[in-house]
């Protein structure tokens, strides 16, 4: 198994409220199944930061090309379906990354403001180091990251950022922000959101927008939105995305375990050494047919 990454300042210097919630996702985490590469894949390690040394770019740790050409003889299923899904679409002109297309979801770099969303990333003052040099480690009101740490994937070569232009778009500078994790190197990570309660048997659905930077390169990375419907239990459900170069959504409904206690995770993965940048915004929680105002824990 692999050790939990910790830092006593940073914990120190969380509010009472978000640390409370931090090292419950912590534990929480040990008892993840996410669908991140081959069934006996090490569960994933919580980030604490802020870290800024070793920083994040330039990559500390490059994985040997030949163990991540042992490792794509037999590649994550997700990986191969992500490519069999964009077979022959390529990239929408040679280098761009994000297409100039417009959806109902979104136009370019501009993600469409929509109704219901409960955690837009949006207020500065949640981001855990508005004002610091580190930009590797960001988290969100409670949104924390984590990441899978073994000989293939280092959580250390993992950003997680505040993004201030892909998703906000026309509306940069003014206050707009999503959730971006990064890597050029294999990864699996993912933010996973605080508790959230609801009775024992609810109904509960999740939506998350997404966009994929649609690098040139064989697409084997992918996003997923994953759900544990009993908090303390051990089994996530996911989707996944698979939509390269523009604003993307994914929906998934479970139900509520037990102890009415659930928790979301929007995760990205490389089984390869990519310019992968997958990008998160304007999260949506249902139950029972009915949104909730707000998923993120206040840091005020």
């Amino acid at each position: 198994m692999t050790q939990l990454t910790s830092s006593t300042y940073v914990i120190r210097s969380i509010r009472p409220r978000l640390r409370g919630a931090y090292l419950l996702l912590a534990a929480l985490l040990f008892m993840v199944l996410a669908p991140i590469a081959r069934a006996d894949a090490p569960l994933p390690t919580p980030i604490v930061g802020p870290r800024l040394s070793p920083p994040a770019i330039p990559h500390p740790v490059l994985i040997d090309p030949a163990i991540i050409a042992d490792h794509l003889e037999s590649p994550p299923a997700a990986a191969l379906e992500a490519a069999a899904f964009n077979d022959g679409r390529g990239q929408e002109a040679p280098g761009r990354g994000i297409h100039h297309v417009e959806t109902e979801t979104g136009s370019g770099l501009t993600l469409f403001i929509e109704d219901n969303v409960c955690n837009d990333f949006n207020r500065r003052p949640q981001w855990s180091a508005p004002r610091l040099a580190d930009i590797a480690t960001n988290w969100y009101g409670g949104w924390a990251p984590f990441a899978v740490d073994n000989h293939v994937y280092r959580s250390a070569n993992v950003v997680f950022a505040q993004e201030r232009v892909v998703g906000p778009g026309r509306y940069y500078a003014g206050n707009q922000h999503s959730a971006k994790i990064a890597s050029s190197q294999p990864y699996a990570a993912g933010f996973g959101s605080p508790l959230f309660n609801a009775r024992p048997g609810a109904t509960v659905t999740v939506s998350v927008k997404y966009l994929i930077f649609d690098h040139g390169g064989k697409p084997l990375d992918w996003a997923s939105l994953g759900i544990k419907p009993d908090a303390t239990g051990d089994v996530a459900e996911y989707v996944n995305g698979y939509v390269r170069g523009r604003w993307a959504e994914m929906t998934h409904t479970v139900t509520a375990g037990p102890t009415g206690q659930f928790m979301v995770l929007l995760q990205a993965h490389s089984p390869a050494a990519l310019n992968s940048n997958i990008y998160f915004d304007d999260v949506k929680i249902q139950i029972n047919n009915r949104y909730i105002n707000r998923c993120f824990l206040a840091n005020d």
